[in-house]
């Protein structure tokens, strides 16, 4: 039996208790330091003043990381109630918006904000809806989620001293089988470079005695382009004389999809408010459009923009309806009478005197190409020249259809009642189910399954990652890729995702590609809208003008598809048209996946599982 030495049992011991009071005080100092609280501050700036019905306002977003470890931002969420009651047009930096199911404005982010670091967020949206708009926002980190309320207050038209219209919508008295004092000139002010001018105008009708002025959506409303800062009316005192300019307006109820707008006078033009019990203004009772049938007698009235200043009045006859699946049989009434576009948000009325239409150049039919009644004011086509090919006006060459007067009822009561709203654009409503032979697909997985790989200094086209990408380098440039299909007609679809936003780009398909000068495209944009055009030699086309959408905003995941014939050309989203036109010229060529830029380059995008369907 060995026995261990006294003095070294002590001396084994003591290191013992020195070893566990030293890792007892390591716990401890671990303990008692702070944890790694990363932490985010998050204001909202909303306009401090009431915002006015269908003007722009923005909202920042300022981030602050006050803490001493980074912040790693995943998603932004922008509030239902700012997203539904306003149209948004896009953000500063330009970043990727998608909305939800219930209409949040869903960002995604990959953003890391550095201790006292910041970044701010401008969001520009126009005031569609009057009253409190407020709801919750959010923004999502890898740590937690940081809400933000946002409030903003918009100011619906009615002056003060307005009161409801209480008189019956038709009057029994004796009508004016011409009407021509109830119509009036409208003029659009647009403000370009810091100089308030006119931008286009278009006509209307006085349907009530204090003021209510029936007319197009698309003469009062900003278009892609051009913002509206006031409406200037001008009353019809003589057959024989212009108009006199009177009065500023504002809109009280417009709907982009009907095309469909009324407005009120709100001061003159020395700016003092108007009492509407002494306008007694003359004005046109409301007919019923629905007795109308073919070879019914129609006068037409309005200001042409071209052939003179004063009033013009068009005889025609009805000469046939247009249908579509939101309006049905009676969506346009056709007629025999060729009216220039200025008159457009005019007035047609039957041999009685009451207003049974309403002469409209949007999704009528039968547009001519060259623009009436404006200037041209920005390159709007990319072509290098601002000149009479460039969007200028929602109006246009010749019109031969009305919007029926019962289809614009339900916005006059609304009008009337004093209600004000402005409703946006969106897809027509139709399904689009191409079906047919499938002669073309492609997942990008194979780079060699056809298509051009060129990086030069106007951008770049190439497989990338299972997908196949477009990026455009050059501000007022179109980039394409290309494949010769000559059949008429042919479908090409694909899913589309915005890669690289800057805010305002725009990408598609192209198609009846013959060469650089004469081609088709159908296309979307990150800032919601769509159109159809073709390049035709030297002159380009629009076939439908950029259209608004409050689907298309944001460039998120879409199922983007196109039929290019001679009997129709359609643009599609998700299955849904957006836009139908017919050009009888187009002659089968090249299809393909294009983009193109503005003011800002550096925009990309990615397409995938494309199909080309021949019947």
């Amino acid at each position: 039996m060995i026995k261990l030495n006294t003095t070294r049992k002590r001396e084994r011991a003591t290191k013992l208790f020195s070893l566990l009071w030293v890792l007892l005080l390591l716990v401890s100092a671990c303990s008692s330091q702070p944890k790694k609280e990363r932490v985010l501050d998050v204001e909202l700036v909303v306009p401090t003043s009431n915002v006015s019905q269908g003007r722009v306002f923005d909202l920042q977003l300022v981030l602050t990381n006050p803490g001493l470890y980074n912040v790693h931002i995943t998603r932004i969420v922008l509030p239902k109630e700012i997203m539904n009651s306003s149209r948004y047009v896009g953000s500063e930096p330009a970043l990727t918006l998608v909305r939800n199911e219930i209409g949040e404005g869903l960002i995604e982010m990959d953003l890391t904000i550095a201790p006292t670091g910041q970044e701010n967020f401008l969001f520009r949206f126009e005031a569609f809806q009057s009253g409190t708009l407020k709801g919750t926002g959010m923004v999502k980190t890898d740590e937690q989620d940081y809400p933000f309320t946002a409030r903003v207050d918009v100011a619906g038209v009615n002056p003060e001293g307005w009161q409801p219209g209480t008189s019956p919508l038709t009057t029994p008295t004796a009508l004016n089988p011409i009407p021509w004092s109830a119509v009036v000139l409208i003029e659009a002010i647009i403000e370009i470079d810091g100089v308030e001018m006119v931008g286009w105008t278009g006509s209307g009708t006085i349907i009530s005695s204090d003021g209510l002025i029936l007319t197009n959506a698309h003469v009062v409303l900003s278009d892609r382009f051009y913002q509206v800062k006031n409406l200037v009316v001008s009353l019809t005192v003589a057959e024989d004389a212009p108009p006199v300019p009177t009065y500023r307006a504002s809109i009280v109820q417009a709907d982009e999809a009907l095309d469909i707008a009324v407005i009120k006078p709100y001061q003159d033009l020395n700016g003092n408010a108007l009492n509407y019990s002494l306008l007694n203004l003359p004005f046109v009772p409301l007919g019923d459009s629905d007795e109308l049938s073919l070879g019914a007698t129609i006068n037409i009235l309005g200001y042409p923009g071209i052939g003179g200043d004063t009033i013009t009045l068009t005889r025609g006859e009805v000469s046939g309806f247009t249908s579509e699946a939101v309006y049905g049989n009676r969506a346009f009434i056709k007629t025999s009478g060729t009216i220039a576009g200025g008159n457009s948000g005019g007035l047609a009325v039957n041999e009685r005197g009451e207003l049974i239409g309403v002469p409209t150049a949007v999704g009528s039919g039968d547009l001519g190409d060259a623009i009436v009644d404006c200037r041209a004011l920005m390159d709007t086509n990319r072509d290098g020249y601002i000149d009479d090919n460039d969007t200028c006006v929602p109006t246009g060459g010749f019109i031969n259809a009305l919007r029926p007067i019962n289809l614009a009822m339900d916005l006059i009561r609304a009008a009337r009642a004093g209600e004000v709203a402005i409703a946006a654009g969106n897809a027509i409503g139709e399904a689009f189910t191409p079906g047919g032979q499938v002669i073309f697909e492609d997942d990008f997985s194979d780079p060699k399954s056809g298509w051009n790989t060129i990086v030069d200094a106007e951008g770049e086209r190439r497989y990338e990652n299972g997908e196949y990408a477009i990026r455009v380098t050059e501000p007022m440039y179109l980039v394409w890729s290309d494949q010769e299909y000559l059949y008429d007609p042919i479908v090409i679809e694909a899913d589309v995702r915005v890669l690289e936003s800057v805010g305002d780009a725009d990408y598609g398909f192209i198609c009846g590609l013959v060469d650089n000068d004469h081609f088709y495209v159908l296309e979307i944009s990150e800032d919601g809208f769509y159109t159809i055009w073709k390049q035709d030699g030297k002159e380009i086309v629009s076939l439908v003008d950029w259209s608004y959408s409050q689907e298309i905003v944001g460039g998120g995941d879409f199922r983007l598809s196109a039929q290019c014939g001679s009997e129709q050309l359609v643009l599609a989203l998700d299955g849904m048209v957006l836009a139908s036109v017919t050009d009888p010229g187009f002659k089968p060529g090249g299809v393909g996946m294009l983009a193109g830029t503005f003011e800002i380059a550096g925009f990309k995008v990615a397409f995938d599982n494309l199909r080309l369907l021949i019947e």
